[in-house]
């Protein structure tokens, strides 16, 4: 196989490696578990009778201060959320540590849950009681809460003064340097009968526009969850409009996704839940449904769930609930992807610069490779030196190609030279490049990461577009290296493959587009280092 023929399959494999992801982002698998009707049945539950949550979707709710009463705000060093007593719901959530823009110096913080109908976005909880009365009116204590330097948490009691003889009390707890926030409520049952409901957890969502394009993969955004057999599955926007997911688990949780950031309802483990889903118009909405209970008069009922609303960061994800860590979605190559990032966060950990880092880990992925590379390049250099003779050869047999295979073979053999290789480290790098991409792709530590001079951004595209150019000339030179393709055909493919790439790479993260001009570099180095040292060796055998 000649080398021009290794770069144009190893470029399709590339495009159509990522449109495939994109395709499974966008149209995600819509098979379910079929076993959770029958879990519905053991618990004496029909599934065509199950009353799903259908609480007030109210957008432009009037956030303007905290003054009204209908609004509790809290702040703590890393949220600023507003909570509305009208069913105690959480319905606008900013992220102090996370700038919404990386070029502006007062960028407001990056918001993650909004009331306004453009970005509508809310976490709710309540009950669903047997005559359909299931969004409660709260009353707190106070309406502004901000955690003070001497203080490890702030607790929220919002107490329902309108429920009669049932007294009702949900508390948030917001804890310090936290993005999981735990929920819990208290039910004491003072009347004299039996007080009946259904607790659930959801998230309601206006479904986040995307622009893609053929060489700008976007991050998957819409629902997943959790169960105890399918520890990750997408439940895409497409899957929601579809109707209820109808789908039973004992352990789980229910998020929706976007880039960088997620929101999560967790449960207790050990409780009995029901997935479900729905849509109205452009709203979507992704939830889980508990069994029925009943408290009897003169008892109580306690439930406790957390809420994640933060940054993709793993170690926060990996405490906050099992699995929910793989939102953190790095694609079939998640091994190489987790291995690299590891790699990648120790480092940063001593240079303190994602950039230089990134330089730093594509070094030490070109030593790792050098021997074999090193081999490649031998084997390019020999072919360079065998190109006069294979040319005699081409004209001495242009009538007669099996003549000429044959006249080539004797000829690779007799000179100890393999034309196939310098075709493996190329094909070696690919993975670690897809890998690579999705990893600069997912991880939220490398968002608006500077690096130097006008790279302010290295999950961004180059604003300039000078590393993608550097990137084509490295290629460039490298082809200047290697042995020119026979085939006048494969020769022009060849020149054009540079502008190829440096057209494909142009929208791509500058951290990937930084990897590969190192990579490059270093590969230029190397090559021109051996084949120096080969042309010295040759010239010595000669004399």
């Amino acid at each position: 196989m000649e080398l021009a023929r290794v770069f144009l399959l190893g470029a399709l494999f590339l495009i159509a490696f990522m449109l495939w992801n994109a395709w499974q982002n966008e149209y995600p698998s819509n098979s379910q578990e079929i076993g959770s009707t029958n879990f519905l049945k053991k618990q004496g539950v029909n599934n065509k009778e199950i009353k799903l949550p259908t609480p007030l979707i109210e957008t432009n709710i009037p956030i303007k201060n905290t003054q009204q009463q209908r609004f509790i705000h809290v702040k703590t060093d890393v949220l600023d959320v507003w909570i509305d007593s009208l069913g105690g719901n959480i319905v606008k959530a900013n992220l102090l540590q996370y700038p919404q823009y990386s070029n502006q110096a007062n960028s407001p913080p990056f918001q993650l849950l909004s009331p306004d109908s453009s970005s509508y976005y809310v976490a709710q909880s309540g009950f669903i009681l047997p005559d359909k009365k299931q969004v409660f009116q709260y009353q707190s204590s106070q309406n502004n809460f901000i955690l003070k330097p001497d203080q490890p948490e702030i607790k929220v009691n919002l107490i329902c003064n309108s429920c009669g003889k049932v007294q009702i009390q949900k508390q948030f707890i917001f804890k310090r340097s936290e993005y999981l926030i735990p929920m819990s409520y208290q039910i004491l049952n003072h009347s004299s009968s039996i007080w009946k409901g259904r607790f659930y957890i959801q998230f309601q969502q206006k479904k986040i526009s995307q622009a893609r394009s053929l060489f700008n993969i976007s991050s998957y955004i819409g629902g997943a969850i959790s169960t105890e057999s399918k520890p990750y599955q997408k439940i895409s926007f497409d899957k929601m409009a579809q109707g209820n997911i109808s789908l039973a688990t004992q352990s789980g949780w229910v998020a929706m996704l976007q880039h960088y950031f997620l929101g999560a309802w967790i449960p207790s483990s050990g409780q009995e839940f029901h997935f479900y889903s729905d849509a109205k118009g452009d709203i979507y909405t992704l939830g889980m449904i508990g069994m029925p209970f009943q408290i009897q008069p003169g008892m109580q009922f306690i439930n406790q769930s957390k809420l994640y609303l933060g940054p993709e960061v793993m170690d926060r994800l990996k405490a906050a609930a099992p699995h929910l860590d793989l939102t953190v979605d790095y694609g079939i190559l998640w091994f190489i992807s987790m291995g690299l990032f590891w790699l990648l966060k120790h480092i940063h950990q001593y240079v303190g610069n994602w950039g230089w880092s990134i330089v730093i880990v594509t070094v030490l992925i070109k030593l790792a490779f050098y021997h074999l590379s090193a081999k490649s390049y031998r084997s390019m250099a020999s072919m360079r030196n065998l190109q006069p003779r294979l040319q005699a050869l081409r004209e001495r047999y242009s009538d007669d190609k099996q003549k000429l295979t044959q006249a080539t073979m004797e000829l690779y053999k007799a000179e100890k030279v393999n034309p196939l290789g310098g075709c493996l480290p190329i094909l070696v790098q690919i993975p670690v490049f897809i890998a690579l991409y999705w990893m600069l792709l997912e991880s939220v530590e490398l968002r608006q990461a500077p690096f130097i001079l006008w790279i302010h951004d290295l999950s961004a595209k180059d604003p300039y577009y000078i590393l993608p150019i550097l990137m084509g000339i490295t290629m460039f030179i490298q082809q200047r290296l290697n042995p020119p393709p026979p085939d006048p055909t494969q020769a022009k493919v060849m020149q054009f493959l540079p502008i190829f790439f440096t057209a494909l790479f142009l929208n791509f993260p500058s951290g990937l587009v930084l990897y590969w001009v190192v990579n490059n570099a270093l590969s230029i180095l190397q090559q021109w280092f051996i084949m120096r040292r080969m042309s010295i060796d040759l010239s010595k055998k000669k004399r």
